[in-house]
């Protein structure tokens, strides 16, 4: 990636080639503000996580504090920063509700602070309930694995229809099967 941004060490107008300064070769922050961008992938809610594991390890070579710990404070300092920052915008993107959440405050809407769509889908609550019930009386790991295969497959399904729903821009769909997607993926959790 190449930009041309003023140096905060030689303070040259001068490009920045692998978030070095081309002049006096000292590192530069990422100067990105979101997930997607810090990994240069396309918004969309489906992504391919080889490819972020590939950029995130790429950008960790660059930026990770172990290769700065002889070098100025200022670099230190933006190597630790960012090398964070990295870590954050990862940890995000694998996460799927956080992707969600993120997609929407890109696309400029608001998520509900207080989760209130959770509670008004009946029918959601009744097969949250069931399958929370049904992963309470597991007897043997059989069974175990045919639930968490199912809640998987479940998981699958409504990703799909996120991701459909996000290339329509329907956002009401998103967000109730964003509430579905975090209970399936806690009850998952759970079962690990």
């Amino acid at each position: 990636m190449e930009v041309i941004i003023p140096c905060w060490n030689c303070q040259t107008d001068t490009k920045v080639v692998d978030f070095r300064c081309s002049i006096c070769n000292k590192i530069q922050n990422i100067r990105k503000t979101n997930p997607y961008d810090i990994f240069n992938l396309k918004q969309c809610y489906l992504i391919d996580n080889e490819e972020l594991e590939i950029k995130y390890f790429q950008l960790q070579n660059i930026f990770h504090p172990d290769k700065f710990i002889n070098s100025a404070e200022k670099e230190k300092e933006i190597s630790a920063y960012e090398s964070s920052n990295i870590n954050n915008a990862y940890n995000l993107l694998l996460n799927n509700v956080d992707r969600i959440k993120i997609l929407l405050k890109l696309k400029g809407y608001k998520a509900n602070p207080n989760n209130e769509e959770s509670f008004t889908d009946k029918d959601l609550l009744e097969e949250i309930m069931e399958l929370q019930n049904r992963c309470m009386s597991i007897e043997n790991e059989n069974e175990k694995v045919k639930i968490k295969t199912e809640i998987i497959e479940k998981i699958r399904i409504i990703e799909l229809e996120i991701n459909s729903n996000f290339e329509k821009e329907k956002i009401p769909e998103i967000k109730n099967l964003s509430v579905k997607l975090s209970y399936l993926e806690k009850i998952k959790k759970n079962l690990n």
